[in-house]
């Protein structure tokens, strides 16, 4: 028994639970830092799992998870990945993220596509729901945060089904369907 669990402490609690996604560009430098606190430096086709935390200098690092969400985490931004759950059968899932500082870009992926409810990205000042698009959130503050959508539109010209943002301050919220728009939330 005592060898057991000797050799359970090795093991590291990701080398159990799955890769939930990848990184699929690294510019410049970068770091993901592990729930246990372990940091590695982040190179193209680095594992991502559920509660690592993406942190970026003078760089960018882009991530593909396995419903096919894109995120790029552009210069001195932090991404931290609360909770993600998928089932690629049924398309079943939940994302949640939260954006602590800096300028990230998202394309929604399978989750969003099957139930928007399912995508959660947090931000200092809110939260922000999506729905089959591509956005950026620039948090540049606690009290200040921009969210811009950037597509597609409800008349695009590929058939592409329009992206819809949902964003809230906790208390009032403002739907953004229109590519280009944007909101501000403050605190």
């Amino acid at each position: 028994m005592k060898k057991f669990f000797i050799m359970m402490l090795l093991f590291s609690t990701n080398a159990f639970s799955a890769s939930i996604g990848d990184v699929i560009l690294q510019e410049g430098n970068g770091v993901v830092e592990r729930k246990e606190g372990d940091e590695f430096e982040s190179k193209k086709d680095l594992d991502i799992f559920s509660y690592d935390t993406v942190r970026t200098g003078k760089g960018k690092t882009a991530i593909e998870f396995v419903d096919d969400t894109r995120v790029d985490v552009t210069e001195h931004s932090k991404l931290v990945i609360d909770e993600f759950v998928y089932d690629p059968e049924t398309n079943d899932g939940k994302f949640v993220s939260n954006i602590k500082s800096g300028t990230i870009k998202i394309i929604t992926g399978k989750i969003s596509k099957k139930d928007p409810d399912n995508l959660e990205i947090k931000i200092p000042t809110g939260a922000i729901g999506a729905r089959g698009t591509e956005f950026v959130v620039l948090a540049n503050s606690k009290n200040e945060n921009t969210v811009l959508l950037l597509g597609p539109g409800p008349n695009n010209s590929l058939g592409m089904t329009p992206g819809n943002l949902e964003v809230t301050d906790g208390v009032n919220s403002v739907n953004i369907i229109q590519p280009g728009f944007e909101t501000v939330v403050t605190n």
